[in-house]
C-alpha cells in the first residue's frame, strides 16, 4: 500500500528531502500532524550532529519518526520513539517498511525501536538507554504538550545524553505548565461538553522561553539554533491544506501557524 515508486537508491540519497516529503506526504492526517516544512527543518538540524554513532530520542511519533528514520538509514544512526499509542507505531513501522526500508534494502529493527509507554519511566522510559549503554545525540520533544511533562522528559534526557546534545521542541509556543486545556476542550467538543476556562495557574511562558532559561541555568554553552522553519513556514501548503480543521483548533488556542512552534537548542555539558 505504501511502496510507491520514488526511484533507485542513489536517486533517494541523492534527492534525500524530496524523498522525505513524497513519503511524508503518504501518510494520513493522524500521524502527519507537522507541517512539511518543519518536517524538512528536523531533517536538516539532524545534519549538524558531529558524532559517529549517532542515537536519537523521540517523544510523541509520527511525520517526525520518518525524518528521523530517514537520516538514520542514511547516516548508520540508530534511533528510539514513545508514544502511548501503540497503533500509531505499528502503523508508522509499515510505512517505513513499505517506502524506505525496501527500496534502500535496509531492516527496520537494526535502527528504530519503538517503545509504547510513558517515556518519562525507569523501567521502559528514555532512562533506560543507559541500560543498552546508549548516549543520545538528539532529542525531540512532543508529547503531551505540558511544561512539566516536557521538564520530566529532559531530565530523563540529560541522564542519557552525550556531552553535546541537541534538543528539538515541536509547539514550542504552548503555555500549559500542568494540563493542556486546548486539547481537553477539543476531547469535551467532541463529546458535546462546554468548554472549561484555563486557570491562570496554568499558564507559564512559552516552553521555548523556559526551556532556554532552564538550560542556560545549568550549562555554560547553550545556543539556539537556527532552523530552515522560521524561512519557510509561512509558505508551507500543509496549513493550506487542512485549513478548515486548523481554523477550529485555532478557536480552541491550538494555534499551529507561528515562527516559534519549532525550536532547537545546542547544549555542551561542562
Amino acid at each position: 500500500m505504501y511502496d510507491f515508486h520514488f526511484g533507485s537508491k542513489e536517486q533517494i540519497v541523492k534527492g534525500d528531502e524530496e524523498f522525505l516529503i513524497f513519503v511524508k506526504r503518504l501518510l494520513p492526517r493522524w500521524v502527519n500532524g507537522i507541517p512539511d516544512s518543519e518536517c524538512l527543518a528536523i531533517y536538516r538540524i539532524l545534519k549538524q550532529i558531529q558524532s559517529d554513532k549517532q542515537v536519537l530520542i523521540e517523544t510523541g511519533c509520527g511525520a517526525s519518526t520518518i525524518a528521523m528514520f530517514l537520516y538514520c538509514a542514511l547516516n548508520n544512526g540508530k534511533m528510539y520513539s514513545w508514544d502511548t499509542n501503540g497503533t500509531k507505531g505499528s502503523f508508522l513501522r509499515s510505512v517505513i517498511l513499505e517506502s524506505i526500508c525496501k527500496p534502500l534494502n535496509i531492516n527496520l529493527y537494526d535502527i528504530w525501536s519503538f517503545i509504547a509507554f510513558d517515556s518519562t519511566s525507569e523501567q521502559v522510559g528514555i532512562p533506560i538507554l543507559n541500560e543498552f549503554s546508549e548516549k543520545a545525540d538528539f532529542g525531540y520533544f512532543d508529547s503531551l504538550h505540558t511544561l512539566d511533562h516536557l521538564m520530566a522528559e529532559i531530565d530523563c534526557y540529560e541522564r542519557v545524553a552525550k556531552d553535546q546534545f541537541l534538543i528539538v521542541l515541536d509547539d514550542a509556543h504552548y503555555t500549559n505548565m500542568s494540563n493542556n486545556y486546548s486539547y481537553i476542550n477539543m476531547l469535551r467538543g467532541k463529546l458535546n461538553l462546554k468548554p472549561i476556562k484555563e486557570p491562570v495557574d496554568n499558564i507559564c511562558e512559552q516552553f521555548h522561553v523556559e526551556v532556554e532559561r532552564y538550560l542556560k541555568s545549568k550549562y555554560e554553552v547553550v545556543s539556539r539554533i537556527k532552523d530552515t522553519y522560521k524561512l519557510e513556514f509561512q509558505e508551507d501548503i500543509f496549513f493550506d491544506y487542512f485549513k478548515a480543521e486548523r481554523e477550529y483548533m485555532n478557536m480552541l488556542g491550538m494555534v499551529e501557524m507561528t515562527q516559534h512552534r519549532l525550536e532547537a537548542f545546542f547544549v555542551e555539558k561542562d
